[in-house]
């Protein structure tokens, strides 16, 4: 009998840590895995959902500021619902403001007040929140490019160079350097400021590694010259454009009318 007893006591134990085990599962990390896989097979509703359900219900779970994301992502992104996207945005920042999701919450909450709300002094805020509460965010870069178009669209031309400058510096190989480069040089075209804008358009026709974006500068420094008075140097460029622009009729009449205004006295 003891035997028989201790055998059923050792069962018994075995039994009550199964039973531990299955009360002790993460339900906020089974959810999360389940709207994970619904957003890859698009079922869009039912991670939305979910996401929402882990914000709500487990609100001190590890998963709950990654669920948050997800669910401005999908507000924003999908639904194109903007006010539903920042209110879960701002939920991440101000109720976990120190987790890994919140900067990208900030970036994301900047791109809707910049690009759909057409507010550059919100945007800028944000970003310059970022700038300050995470100075190791891995989208540093990508808050640069923002900040830089945030401060173009307000007119703000020396804040936008100065940060432009700063993105070129530090990040050099990041695909928003290079996008800011362009940035630039189309800004200071625009503001007329023509030698300036020669000047970067040369720049990166140094930095051109293909047909596109050495017909984009060379056609950029053609209309900075052009501004500047410098007639022929202006045709020369456009000259150098022939065989390359798709409009060769485009760039036959912009040197002929160069010309004229070459031979009139």
């Amino acid at each position: 009998m003891v035997g028989g007893s201790a055998g059923a006591w050792r069962i018994g134990l075995v039994c009550g840590a199964i039973l531990l085990a299955a009360g002790c599962a993460d339900p906020a990390r089974e959810r999360f895995e389940r709207a994970e896989k619904e957003l890859h097979s698009q079922k869009m509703e039912a991670a939305l959902a979910d996401y929402r359900y882990i914000a709500r219900d487990h609100p001190q779970s590890r998963y709950a500021p990654a669920a948050l994301l997800r669910q401005g992502d999908l507000y924003g992104g999908y639904y194109r619902n903007f006010p539903a996207a920042l209110e879960a945005y701002e939920s991440l920042v101000y109720n976990y403001p120190r987790a890994s999701e919140a900067p990208r919450a900030l970036l994301r909450t900047a791109e809707i007040h910049l690009l759909q709300y057409l507010d550059p002094s919100s945007a800028a805020a944000d970003l310059e929140r970022i700038r300050k509460e995470f100075p190791r965010f891995e989208g540093e870069d990508e808050a640069l490019f923002l900040l830089a178009r945030a401060h173009g669209a307000a007119g703000e031309d020396e804040r936008q160079a100065a940060v432009i400058s700063e993105l070129t510096e530090r990040f050099p190989k990041s695909n928003r350097a290079a996008e800011g480069r362009w940035m630039l040089a189309y800004a200071l075209l625009g503001q007329r400021r023509y030698a300036d804008a020669d000047r970067e358009f040369r720049k990166l026709l140094y930095l051109s590694t293909d047909r596109e974006s050495t017909v984009q500068a060379r056609w950029g420094m053609a209309q900075s010259l052009e501004g500047m008075g410098d007639i022929q140097g202006a045709i020369d460029q456009y000259e150098a454009l022939q065989g390359d622009e798709g409009d060769a009729a485009h760039v036959a009449e912009k040197i002929e009318r160069l010309k004229d205004r070459l031979r009139k006295p």
